[in-house]
């Protein structure tokens, strides 16, 4: 076979292996993709043909010009030959989670997005490890050694490496004179997210001025700030992150988890509030990959599904949001991910009849979607509808019984059948499978309370508030474990940060001046209360509001302050006919006790015949009295 045929077979395989690659993965044959992938890059380079073969090679190019191959595809412009061939080897090995083998086949790229793809893997490897960490944690209780190691992992590590040292022949078969290949091992196993992001640091001195003069190159740089952001906030350090999610986002605002991870940056809502000013008025938008109207921060769709995010986190501008959920379901009305926005407001603002109508609109649009109903078991879990909560369960066990809301959703319903300890089974499978789950951890904490584990539930409440510090469950869960164990200082920190969190939620204040009552605080603790009683839209609930203010009166000595909220208490209970509480039935004891007192007995008449319901000490009591009056009345 001649120079030109040779070439031109090896051209045709390397065209079809690559068609395969993309086709076979396009279509999720992901063993088969990875194999052609493999071969492609097994292909032996064409060699370099001297001057005497020049016609011929002219010749063979314009043969190949005339026909119909797949050298690179426009979508992936920017790649040359052999960089197309490397990515489409690294997607394979990335679909088949082999991240540390891609990682490796990377190792010396150069152009942006291979650099991307590389590190990310790296990182992907590295938390793969954290999790596995806490999975030790939360079957076995005990915290590994080693950041990102679970303990097995750890061990393996090291009898691998203890037998590799004491045999001297697999030493040499595995180096052959050199320390490449074990080396790279280790090294593999090394990464850390300090490591990595050096690299990516040294890597973006030396070729920023080179990157973004192209549409490839800007998308490049946008996923090398994004990953940048990411392990800068990894590190702890979340206002550099925030810049460069910001930088990232400027160059290419349509990746959704870079906003993600902004908003994850954001601990405070007056930082919100600047970065949408930021956002409004100093954005600017690359028009490379920001196409016509996308490219105004105004018109940007993205820009409005990160404002409605932060309102979910933090509250705000009730119309501005729902403006802003309008303009885009009046863009994308079939979307499911904002009518489950529109389905968690109402969550988040207790009207669960609302949400749970919602919710039923999605499942029978998109039965099979399982994100967010987690939340909707826990509004059945709260509404007590307990079949809708077995069938929810069953449901989604039967499509996917692996994914972590599955496990938080089974848990709920065991939870709801009191068995304690399955429901704290099912959280941790929740955990294993998402470690960064606040709701899990929070509810979890829940179950530990109700087993009398407040221990436990300590460690699973403080989990929640550093992954997120905004949620405000989690800091009043702690709030109520350290309250069983009677430590209200510590008990009224927890209930300011949950209060803090959420200003317009009547329990936390009412949470609060219990621990200011508690520890003695009265004018402090009158004034939480009157501020709950500002904020509640639950008439039934404010008797217990009500009681609680004339008692701290009663207990400074102020008896016409407390005679006037028993009073509200009575007729709060007579707006609300059918509401008869503890507190009211109390009140009315008290305020017959002192009626009596000042010999008003036809008044504490009334009130004592009024209590038919209570303890037997109670009933009796106000019996008591009501005889008294009849005979100083006679």
């Amino acid at each position: 076979m001649n120079i030109i045929d040779q070439s031109e077979v090896l051209q045709d395989v390397k065209d079809s292996l690559r068609v395969s690659a993309i086709e076979l993965s396009r279509w999720k044959l992901l063993k088969s993709s990875k194999w052609s992938a493999e071969a492609l890059r097994g292909i032996a380079k064409m060699a370099v043909t001297n001057d005497a073969n020049s016609t011929s090679n002219e010749t063979h190019q314009t043969m190949f010009n005339d026909r119909e191959t797949i050298r690179v595809p426009k979508e992936d412009a920017g790649f040359t030959e052999d960089e197309f061939d490397l990515y489409i080897l690294a997607s394979s090995l990335f679909d088949s989670k082999e991240l540390e083998r891609c990682a490796f086949f990377l190792a010396d790229v150069t152009e942006p997005r291979l650099k991307f793809l590389k590190l990310y893997c790296q990182y992907l490897s590295w938390d793969k490890k954290s999790v596995e960490s806490v999975e030790s944690i939360l079957v076995t209780g005990k915290v590994s050694g080693g950041a990102g190691y679970g303990e097995s992992d750890e061990f393996m590590h090291s009898f691998n490496m203890d037998a590799l040292t004491n045999n001297s022949d697999i030493i040499k078969r595995f180096h052959n004179g050199k320390d490449t290949g074990i080396q790279c091992m280790k090294d593999g196993h090394q990464s850390s997210v300090a490591l990595i992001l050096q690299e990516l640091r040294d890597y973006m001195e030396k070729y920023e001025e080179n990157l973004g003069n192209s549409q490839e190159g800007e998308l490049g740089l946008a996923l090398l700030y994004y990953l940048k952001g990411v392990l800068l906030n990894q590190n702890g350090e979340k206002s550099q992150a925030l810049s460069s999610f910001i930088h990232s986002l400027t160059l290419y605002s349509f990746n959704w988890t870079c906003w993600v991870e902004l908003l994850e940056c954001i601990s405070r809502a007056d930082e919100s509030v600047l970065i949408l000013k930021h956002l409004s008025e100093q954005l600017v938008l690359s028009k490379h990959n920001n196409r016509g109207s996308q490219q105004y921060p105004d018109h940007n769709i993205m820009v409005k599904f990160f404002k409605i995010a932060v309102f979910q986190e933090f509250s705000g501008n009730l119309e501005e949001y729902m403006a802003n959920l309008d303009f885009l379901l009046s863009i994308l009305p079939n979307f499911a991910y904002l009518k489950a926005q529109n389905a968690l407001v109402y969550y988040n603002h207790m009207d669960y009849t609302n949400s749970e109508s919602i919710f039923d609109e999605i499942i029978k649009v998109d039965p099979y979607r399982v994100d967010d109903l987690d939340t909707y078991s826990n509004i059945l879990y709260v509404m007590q509808k307990q079949a809708k909560l077995a069938y929810l369960a069953q449901f989604v066990s039967q499509i996917d019984r692996f994914r972590p809301e599955t496990c938080s959703i089974i848990a709920n319903y065991y939870s709801a059948r009191q068995e304690h300890e399955k429901s704290i089974m099912y959280f941790r499978r929740a955990l294993i499978l998402n470690k960064k789950s606040t709701s899990a951890w929070t509810l979890m904490g829940h179950e530990f309370v109700e087993l009398k584990n407040s221990q436990s539930a300590i460690e699973c409440y403080r989990r929640a508030v550093d992954i997120n510090p905004r949620d405000f469950r989690a800091w009043y869960g702690l709030g109520q474990a350290y309250e069983v164990l009677d430590m209200h200082m510590y008990s009224l920190y927890y209930f300011q940060k949950a209060c803090a969190l959420k200003p317009l939620d009547r329990r936390m204040w009412q949470a609060v001046a219990f621990c200011y009552s508690k520890l003695k605080s009265t004018d402090s603790a009158i004034k939480s209360y009157q501020r709950a009683l500002q904020v509640s839209n639950a008439p039934d609930q404010d008797i217990a509001i009500l009681y609680r203010l004339a008692c701290e009166y009663e207990s400074i000595k102020d008896i016409e302050m407390c005679k006037s909220y028993m009073t509200r208490c009575i007729e709060s209970e007579n707006t609300n006919e059918e509401v008869v509480t503890e507190e009211s039935i109390r009140a009315k004891l008290w305020l017959a006790k002192y009626e009596l007192q000042i010999q008003n007995y036809e008044k504490a008449y009334e009130y004592a015949i009024s209590i038919t319901n209570g303890t037997s000490q109670e009933v009796e009591e106000a019996r008591a009295i009501a005889r008294n009056c009849r005979m100083q009345i006679k």
